[in-house]
């Protein structure tokens, strides 16, 4: 979903709906911003950049990669601010930190005459950016709700490739590009204003195939909003 059809869907919805009818007194409504942290899982080819490498030196011998060790759950956190225009539906702008996708592999280079040497290669992956869309709230019972998101994120995307093997080099790629966010959660009003949170953010086919690949992302995250 493009960032123009998004900001479409929400001028349209602004421009059809007219003022809010009053404030829910059961759940959100009106001016609001959260925070929430958890744990994200970045889905990623990580045998490429190793195939890159093994085609580089065919003919000069033979790279082996025999060790590999993959972190691509890491702590994430989001913040958001948005206004429920009307009372199930609302405008949402956020940004996220995804953490970083960590691959180490190790192996050896076996060349054309026996020689033999010790290679090491990582992949790092991070994702973080802005997000608009629409926030669609349904009440289940008195102080519990269920909300739906749907938004673009504007990624960027920073990808590092490290080797090391004779000498040490990093590549560094990025790219800026929107991607579809899709998100369920669960919210508790209490206190008045506050609201206990627990949501879960997809995230795909962010990323460029040219420069830093695709990927999927997913968020569990819990934490808390403030309506005034």
């Amino acid at each position: 979903m493009s960032p123009r059809r998004v900001q479409l869907g929400i001028l349209v919805l602004i421009l059809l709906g007219g003022p809010a009818p009053g404030v829910l007194a059961d759940g959100v409504s009106g001016l609001y911003i959260g925070a929430s942290g958890g744990v994200a899982k970045i889905n990623y080819d990580n045998s490429a950049y190793q195939t890159l490498l093994q085609d580089s030196v065919v003919g000069f011998g033979n790279l082996d990669f025999t060790s590999a060790s993959l972190h691509d759950r890491k702590t994430a956190w989001w913040a958001n601010v948005g206004y429920m225009a009307w009372p199930y539906v609302g405008i949402d702008a956020s940004y996220l930190h995804l953490g970083e996708l960590y691959n180490q592999v190790n192996g050896t280079f076996t060349a054309n005459d026996g020689t033999v040497n010790s290679v090491g290669a990582a992949t790092r992956v991070s994702s973080k950016g802005p997000a608009l869309g629409l926030l669609f709230r349904l009440p289940l019972v008195e102080g519990l709700d269920i909300n739906l998101r749907v938004a673009d994120y504007y990624a960027r995307t920073t990808l590092t490739n490290i080797l090391n093997a004779a000498s040490y080099s990093t590549t560094i790629q990025t790219s800026n590009r929107s991607s579809l966010l899709a998100g369920l959660g669960v919210a508790y009003v209490f206190a008045g204003h506050w609201s206990a949170r627990l949501d879960y953010l997809r995230i795909e086919h962010a990323g460029d195939s040219t420069t830093t690949g695709k990927y999927n992302a997913g968020i569990l995250a819990a934490g808390a909003s403030y309506t005034f």
